[in-house]
């Protein structure tokens, strides 16, 4: 697969793992940071469990970046396969440790998570950002991901842009 990023390698301290039971609770507490930090708003509590319940339905396909055994970004995939469709994943949630962002690790984060996905054998993939995320946009848009639509998101009524991923070239 071809992939357009412009830094799809992580900073060399950094590795990736499929994620476990035992990243949940901190995978959530980093997209609640996250979330307040692009927002500029409180931590949400409510934010961290909405992502806790999406990380513990069962079969969703969990990556870490991880260093010194800290969780420092993850992405969240689900099976959204349709009755006799074409095998597709959703990306859920992608979230890097606002400390450490816009260093590269989102954008490795999302090539690895692609791999997986295509190893695991779907075909295409899809996700939603909010439409003000110009930064998340600019990263999926650079990894080849075309939008499909708009909508607005069921929890917040907020905005957002449809993307698709071919994964079979």
């Amino acid at each position: 697969m071809e992939n357009h990023a412009r830094a799809t390698q992580p900073p060399p301290s950094f590795s990736f793992r499929e994620g476990r039971m035992a990243d949940h609770a901190r995978c959530a507490e980093l997209w609640m940071n996250a979330l307040a930090l692009r927002d500029s708003t409180p931590r949400d509590p409510q934010v961290k469990q909405r992502a806790l319940a999406k990380l513990t339905v069962p079969g969703g396909i969990l990556a870490v970046a991880e260093s010194d055994s800290m969780v420092h970004g993850f992405a969240l995939a689900t099976d959204r396969t349709p009755p006799n469709g074409v095998a597709t994943a959703h990306l859920t949630l992608l979230a890097v440790d606002p400390t450490i962002q816009a260093r590269g690790l989102g954008r490795a984060l999302l090539a690895d998570t692609t791999r997986s996905l295509e190893m695991a054998g779907f075909v295409e993939a899809t996700l939603s950002v909010l439409e003000e995320n110009v930064a998340a946009r600019k990263i999926y848009e650079d990894a080849g991901w075309q939008v499909t639509g708009k909508g607005v998101f069921e929890d917040s009524g907020r905005p957002c842009v449809h993307y698709l991923l071919s994964l079979r070239h």
